[in-house]
């Protein structure tokens, strides 16, 4: 309680805490967004990347369970995805934060922001010619939560590669955002419980609570949005903030080398 009540007199917690509300109102809603907009943030200002994958994660412990009990309450949850997608994303998660505590991320960096430019084009390009949503196999969904889970740790990215590559291989996209968000809350856990035995708790600074209070008073909201939004602008958003993300992560891989 000390902790929260220093915190809240700290200009930086409110700075962060208004990331931490729009970022998670667009991952609530699109499946993405708020660790992609909040390690951006961090990463501009000068965090180091095992703290800015700390931080994030360990808000979206929190404000994943939250999303999470949100969508499947709206019905958005697609159980049999879900337990490949989590047993695909737990082995990559554990791999990427083991590697993340004896390297540095950056050689992810630039060929990442390439491929989720394409993912997004490819999003877009499904939105105007997308036929009924099909099965999608299981090797495929473990496989992207293999991908996604890794660069979850390693970069504090699970969205973007998760839910855009379902919907790309034409899930439905609220059971694609659903069920990406619910997951990416146990891969949270993984994550932020390797990485905080190296970096230490006291290291893991305002940015933490910033982001949880502000990602939580969203997060209810963007599960109510995502219901109701029409497949294919739902679609389209996830296409465009795809594309956002990726030229914005270009943007600072270029501007910090």
């Amino acid at each position: 309680m000390d902790l929260l009540v220093a915190q809240l007199s700290d200009p930086t917690f409110w700075t962060f805490a208004a990331i931490g509300f729009c970022a998670q109102l667009l991952d609530g809603a699109l499946g993405m967004g708020f660790g992609a907009l909040s390690a951006l943030s961090m990463t501009v200002i000068g965090y180091p990347r095992q703290i800015v994958s700390a931080s994030i994660n360990g808000a979206k412990m929190f404000t994943g369970a939250i999303s999470g009990i949100s969508h499947i309450a709206a019905g958005n949850v697609d159980w049999r995805l879900f337990g490949w997608l989590l047993a695909g994303g737990l082995s990559g998660a554990l791999a990427g934060a083991l590697l993340l505590t004896r390297f540095t991320a950056e050689w992810v960096g630039l060929a990442v922001d390439a491929y989720l430019f394409t993912v997004g084009v490819y999003i877009l390009y499904r939105a105007r010619r997308r036929p009924d949503g099909g099965r999608v196999s299981a090797p495929r969904i473990a496989s992207v939560g293999g991908a996604a889970g890794f660069l979850e740790a390693m970069i504090g990215v699970w969205g973007p590669l998760a839910t855009g590559n379902l919907i790309a291989l034409g899930t439905e996209p609220r059971h694609a955002v659903g069920t990406g968000n619910l997951a990416e809350a146990v891969i949270a856990v993984v994550v932020f419980t390797v990485l905080v035995q190296h970096v230490g708790f006291e290291r893991l600074s305002v940015a933490v609570l910033g982001l949880l209070i502000g990602a939580l008073l969203s997060a209810p909201l963007a599960a109510f949005l995502t219901a109701r939004l029409p497949k294919r602008r739902l679609m389209l958003g996830v296409g465009a903030l795809v594309i956002a993300i990726s030229l914005l992560r270009l943007w600072r891989d270029f501007w910090s080398t």
